[in-house]
């Protein structure tokens, strides 16, 4: 219950924060290029620090690390509070503090998948994981945009704000969490760099080894590339003076349905995986994401923008539970902390590579020839995906994952 109470106060102010960081880039420039260059920075870290954050997640207090990162958060945003309220933040500033609240959140959330297998029952496992999912989408899709849309109509200062005090309050969520999270892993005998690097070896061999995950590895990070694309420009697409014409508080709307969907994906991926089987909800997920991308290029329909964009966030929430919950099933928790990053890296560090290719065409040819071109890329990898998931190899992975072993006794 505190794990989850802190996933909840920390996503919450991780959507406020997010939706505001876009729009102090729009009043700092009208350049699609230096725009997206505030996603690209978000989200580099994940290129940079997954895998070590996976190695750090193996060997120390998880909780501890959580709760450390969670601290560096409210301090970049009470620096980026100040900067803004003085006049004096230069758009290199902010890109500087978007790279570093991303860096935190890369150690924060690759480690805080590690910590729920340690504290729920194996049979509990895709429950316990629809509603951690659920309840990040809600928090930073559902109610954080729209919150922080609203108090960035009244202040941008205002909305940087609360963000900070969410973090603070995740926190003494995190404090209330009794024992210890250290993990199975002892390091090997070697000390420092060497251990550290024969770690992160250790964790890309066992995801080479993984061929079905690793293919849905490669996938996820194809699809991350064209959501961060997608991220990086709608703002220009949608507010004022885009072609949708949303004022800031309708532009949080309009990234609260991806929350709305996102609870409504996660919430039924654990009655869909049983009564549809985990194949069809995964090929599924993935052809949501290409009608998210395919809308904005073929419309300027706020209402018609706002169904996709509710549908896409729905794909990408049971993508989320029905994946997690079979990699919690079938990786050793010794291994787990280092898998993680592993996996982050290539579903998660695609995205500043997608936010930095579609900031340039944006620059150089138009916004559209970004949604245009994701949509193109998230079909081949619908295509992908449907090869891998019914093949005899997830077949084989679906056994091992349906194994009944109990898992060690959950800290408490």
């Amino acid at each position: 219950m505190a794990l989850w109470a802190g996933v909840a106060v920390t996503n919450l102010a991780d959507g406020v924060v997010k939706l505001t960081l876009p729009l102090i880039a729009v009043s700092m420039t009208d350049s699609p290029a230096l725009v997206a260059g505030v996603t690209l920075a978000s989200t580099l870290p994940w290129l940079l620090f997954a895998l070590p954050a996976g190695v750090l997640a193996d060997r120390v207090d998880r909780r501890r690390l959580i709760m450390a990162m969670t601290a560096a958060r409210a301090l970049v945003v009470a620096v980026l509070v100040g900067g803004v309220l003085a006049h004096v933040l230069p758009l290199a500033g902010l890109y500087a503090a978007a790279l570093l609240l991303g860096a935190a959140e890369v150690f924060a959330d690759t480690t805080r998948m590690s910590v729920v297998p340690m504290v729920v029952p194996r049979n509990r496992m895709e429950s316990a994981f629809a509603r951690l999912t659920a309840t990040e989408t809600v928090a930073n899709e559902f109610v954080g945009p729209p919150l922080g849309g609203l108090l960035a109509a009244a202040g941008l200062a205002a909305a940087l704000g609360a963000g900070g005090i969410g973090y603070a309050g995740a926190l003494l969520a995190l404090a209330i969490m009794t024992g210890h999270y250290r993990g199975n892993h002892r390091p090997q005998s070697a000390t420092g760099m060497i251990s550290f690097r024969a770690d992160i070896a250790a964790g890309v061999r066992y995801v080479r080894r993984e061929r079905v995950l690793r293919t849905l590895l490669l996938v996820a990070g194809a699809a991350s590339a064209c959501w961060a694309a997608w991220m990086a420009v709608i703002v220009i697409h949608a507010v004022t003076p885009g072609p949708m014409g949303l004022s800031r508080s309708e532009y949080g709307l309009l990234i609260g349905a991806l929350g709305v969907g996102g609870v409504l994906g996660a919430s039924a991926a654990p009655a869909l995986t049983r009564r549809l089987g985990r194949q069809v909800v995964l090929a599924t997920s993935m052809a949501c994401l290409a009608i998210l991308l395919a809308a904005p290029a073929l419309s300027s329909s706020p209402r018609l923008i706002a169904v996709t964009t509710l549908l896409g966030g729905a794909g990408s929430g049971a993508w989320n539970v029905t994946y997690s919950s079979l990699r919690a099933r079938v990786v050793p928790d010794e291994m787990m902390g280092r898998y993680s990053g592993v996996s982050r890296l290539a579903s998660w560090g695609s995205m500043p590579l997608g936010a930095l290719v579609a900031g340039l065409i944006a620059e150089l040819v138009s916004v559209r020839a970004v949604f245009w071109g994701g949509a193109a890329l998230c079909v081949l990898v619908l295509t992908v995906t449907v090869r891998t998931v019914t093949s005899a190899g997830f077949r084989g992975l679906e056994v091992r994952a349906s194994a009944p072993l109990e898992p060690e006794s959950a800290h408490s």
